[in-house]
């Protein structure tokens, strides 16, 4: 069988909604040693560890994105996700559908499957990657599997500061840059950036981040026991709404109330990719709950705890008991 056979048949797989565990976790085996295969990456070499830094955040080394695959249900639902995308734009019309994927990874995982399914005259990216090793690991998958034709430019670059050419229009924005309550890495300052050049119509992957404060089962699972309310939420409108301070990039701070006997508390990640298609507590490394502390503490148990979003020095939610004269309004 062809590698592009291969690919197309392992396409088929990660876009059944009915594909199980096992298949799914054999399918992704295969996936990963036809991408390392095709786009040479040693996945051991110095340089490809290395991550990158930005000055405001976190670029993964080449390794740790390529592994990224091995994250099975997450992988599974944004190439699903994606796929939902460009099939909804196409039929709004003929294309090509023009993706803009910001931090491909050596492998450009969620983008491949899809060129099996359209044609070049259907789908069109534009890649952006910031990691050397990276870069030239997705410029020697597109030549050795010949899929250039679906790919209009490969950029090295910053995607946070990325000024986006103005032709052709973007149609769907990707960008799968996080780890688990958004923290280190530049998912948010990359949607903000690219999102405000691009056209009102264009689609996001993924759709909605929503970070919330849980109270959790003192079991082994840690299952929730508790919804304690909304940190963060990031789409298309709160990253309109998003306006930089001249003395602070953060977001509004938001106050939660903490029941009065505790308990463990735990920041929860949850991620729809598109439409239907979403990550849920444990279902991915980066829906895994942040236990952040058992309360009560040395000091009791705390009557609120204002959460606040940064972007710099680098992207993180900070914590902290509020002062005794609330200074925000409390979230609804």
């Amino acid at each position: 069988m062809s590698r592009m056979a291969t690919l197309a048949s392992l396409a088929d797989i990660l876009l059944d909604d009915a594909t199980g565990p096992d298949l799914l976790h054999d399918t992704l085996d295969r996936y990963r040693d036809l991408l390392l295969s095709a786009s040479g990456l040693d996945l051991g070499d110095e340089d490809s560890l290395h991550p990158y830094d930005t000055g405001h955040g976190m670029a993964i080394g080449a390794t740790w994105a390529a592994l990224c695959i091995d994250d099975e249900l997450r992988t599974q639902r944004f190439v699903a996700g994606l796929h939902l995308a460009v099939s909804e734009r196409l039929a709004q019309h003929p294309g090509p559908v023009h993706v803009l994927y910001a931090g491909t990874g050596p492998f450009a995982t969620l983008a491949l499957p899809l060129m099996t399914r359209f044609t070049p005259e259907q789908l069109q990216f534009t890649f952006l990657e910031i990691n050397t090793v990276s870069y030239r690991a997705v410029r020697q998958l597109l030549r050795e599997l010949d899929l250039e034709a679906y790919v209009q430019r490969v950029v090295q670059t910053d995607a946070s500061t990325y000024a986006v050419e103005p032709t052709p229009a973007i149609d769907i924005l990707l960008t799968e840059t996080m780890q688990y309550s958004l923290i280190d890495e530049m998912q948010v300052s990359i949607a903000l950036n690219l999102l405000a050049q691009l056209p009102p119509t264009a689609l996001m992957v993924p759709e909605r981040i929503e970070l919330r404060l849980g109270l959790l089962e003192e079991t082994p699972r840690q299952s929730l026991l508790e919804d304690l309310g909304e940190l963060l939420v990031i789409d298309r409108a709160s990253l309109k709404a998003y306006v930089r301070q001249a003395d602070s990039t953060d977001f509004p701070t938001v106050r939660l109330s903490i029941p009065a006997e505790g308990g463990l508390l735990a920041i929860r990640t949850g991620i729809t990719t598109y439409g239907p298609y979403n990550l849920a507590d444990y279902e991915s490394g980066l829906t895994n709950p942040d236990i952040i502390g058992r309360f009560p503490d040395e000091e009791g148990t705390p009557e609120y705890l204002d959460f606040t979003y940064q972007l710099d020095p680098t992207p993180f939610l900070r914590m902290r008991y509020p002062e005794a004269t609330p200074a925000v309004s409390p979230a609804t």
